[in-house]
Formats: structure tokens, C-alpha cells, sequence
């Protein structure tokens, strides 16, 4: 390859030389183009002594408002215009402002007392909103409470107090007895300890459409009732001489059957099944030939069956 002289990569036309020349005045021109403006457009800058000055004027007038009485009713709280003993529960707004409270808490006092607020002791001043604490605390040892207002409020305390007692005697349960789980009715069942009128009502609806109970653990079968609760009312369950209600298989339809709540739908259907395949039931043990019926719901089935031919 043929290599190209050294000076002849430096060697330029006229223009190309022009055009090298002028780039290089725009470059430097650019440089300079700031200090050029500066140079025609001088710029005055201001004066940030009396700035200075201004701040610190501020922020010594800010630390004097700190120290100054916030309003009035302060200045008024530091030095009051009259000390007096006076009853805070019947004391009118002009004697709270001879005081040295301001009207806008003396306001505030009056509209308390007209809602039924009492002061029963002395410290209850510094509950008031608005009453600087140093004029609370002046005030305090001049505050004379008459003994008719302390009695009755202590009256209407002990009234509150046996409101409250009779209230809660009157809700108390009598102590509970033992009941028939058959024959008792919703007030002897919420007579127990844990029943309300809702569980009430619903064991009693649950033994009307078993038929009855012939064990005292059905109870504890009944939807939503906590077994806590069923051990605390067991000792006070017990079973009388009332007979069960009966549901004959050969009679009764597929509708009723359903109802009970040991058979339900499908078990319902297969019965319904087998006594139009076999002619009806004939023993009771020929439940157990149903697929859905094992031995554990055999034995809750069989005393609420009966068949008839």
C-alpha cells in the first residue's frame, strides 16, 4: 500500500486554511463572550449589610415576644386586679374578671355551668381552658366550695351507684335448676348459664323436629351451640318419662323423612327407594342395607322409626 507523506496530511488549500482561522476566532470568541457582556452590561450588586441588620432586628423582637405576656388575660393572670374567696360553682362573670380572668374565659365558665358542670374541688381550675396556670394557681387557695353542692353531687354519685346495682340485680339470672330437656319451655331453657333467647329457640326447634331427646348429649348437637356451654349446663339437664315422636317408614313420605334432622334428602330419597323396589320395610334393621347409613346413624335413627304393614 502506498503510505502518504507526513506533510501531507498538514497541507491545506486557501480555504480550507480560511475556514481553520475562523473556527478558531469563533472559539475564542465564545471564551469570552461572558466577561464581553459583563465589560458593556456592568451589574450592580446589592447591599446585604442592611439585610443583616434586618434579620437580626427580627430575631430580637421575636425572642421579646417570647418573653411578653401572651395576651390580656396572662398579663392579667400574673398580677390579679382583686384576690376574694369565692365559690366557682355560683361566682358571675363580672366577679371571674375581677379576678383577672379575661370575659372570654369567664364565658367559657358560664357556658360549663349552664351545661351542668360543677367544680368540686379547687384543683378542678385548671381544667378551664384558657386560664393561664400562674392565675390558676393563685386562685386556688381563695376557692370556697359550699357544702350543699359537695352533697348533692355526692348524693347523685351514690344514686348512680345503686341505679347501677339494682340494674344489674334485676338482669341477673335466678341460680339455675335442673330442667326436663323434653317438656322445657325457651324461659326455663334461658334460666341456664350461657343461654340466651337465641339458643333458646333454637334447641327447642331442634327437639321438635327430632321428635324429642332421648339422650342428654343431643343437646350439645344443636347448630352453634359452643361445647363450653353445653358443659356447663349438663348437670342441670335430665331426661323425664315423655315418649319420642315416631316416623313410620312405610307411611310417611319423602318430603317428611327429609325434615328429620338424623335422614335429611339423600337418605330420605334411598328410603323412598327401597320401599318401591321391595314393597316397603318389613324390619327396622333393613335400614343398615342403605349405603349412607352405617352404624352410628343406625343406632340415632332407630329410636325415632317405627313401620307398620
Amino acid at each position: 500500500m502506498h503510505k502518504t507523506p507526513l506533510k501531507e496530511l498538514f497541507r491545506f488549500s486557501r480555504k480550507e486554511q480560511a475556514g481553520i482561522i475562523l473556527l478558531l476566532l469563533l472559539v475564542w470568541l465564545t471564551h469570552r463572550a461572558p466577561d464581553l457582556w459583563f465589560y458593556l452590561y456592568p451589574v450592580t450588586l446589592p447591599d446585604t449589610t442592611g439585610c443583616a441588620a434586618a434579620l437580626r432586628s427580627l430575631d430580637a423582637a421575636a425572642a421579646e415576644a417570647q418573653r411578653a405576656p401572651a395576651d390580656d388575660s396572662v398579663a392579667a393572670a400574673v398580677v390579679p386586679r382583686a384576690l376574694f374567696y369565692f365559690d366557682p360553682n355560683t361566682l358571675p362573670a363580672e366577679d371571674w374578671q375581677r379576678l383577672g380572668v379575661s370575659p372570654r374565659t369567664a364565658a367559657t365558665i358560664d357556658r360549663y355551668r349552664q351545661k351542668g358542670g360543677r367544680f368540686r374541688t379547687a384543683a378542678d381550675l385548671a381544667r378551664i381552658y384558657g386560664l393561664a396556670p400562674a392565675l390558676c394557681r393563685q386562685l386556688q387557695p381563695y376557692v370556697r366550695i359550699t357544702r350543699a353542692v359537695a352533697c348533692r353531687d355526692s348524693t347523685r354519685q351514690a344514686e348512680r351507684r345503686d341505679t347501677a346495682y339494682h340494674y344489674r340485680e334485676y338482669h341477673r339470672k335466678p341460680p339455675p335448676r335442673a330442667i326436663d330437656v323434653n317438656a322445657a319451655d325457651t324461659a326455663e331453657w334461658q334460666s341456664l348459664p350461657g343461654i340466651g333467647p337465641g339458643f333458646a329457640r333454637r334447641i327447642v326447634a331442634f327437639r321438635e323436629k327430632l321428635g324429642g331427646f332421648y339422650d342428654i348429649s343431643q343437646v350439645g348437637e344443636c347448630y352453634g351451640l359452643p361445647d363450653s356451654t353445653f358443659k356447663k349446663i349438663q348437670p342441670f339437664l335430665q331426661i323425664g318419662n315423655r315418649s319420642l315422636k315416631k316416623i313410620d317408614l312405610n307411611l310417611t313420605d319423602e318430603k317428611s323423612l327429609a325434615a328429620h334432622p338424623y335422614i335429611r334428602y339423600k337418605l330420605a330419597r334411598l328410603i323412598v327407594q327401597y320401599r318401591s323396589a321391595h314393597g316397603g320395610f318389613r324390619r327396622v334393621e333393613e335400614l343398615r342395607q342403605l349405603p349412607l347409613v352405617d352404624d352410628v346413624i343406625y343406632r340415632k335413627i332407630e329410636h325415632y322409626i317405627v313401620i307398620t304393614f
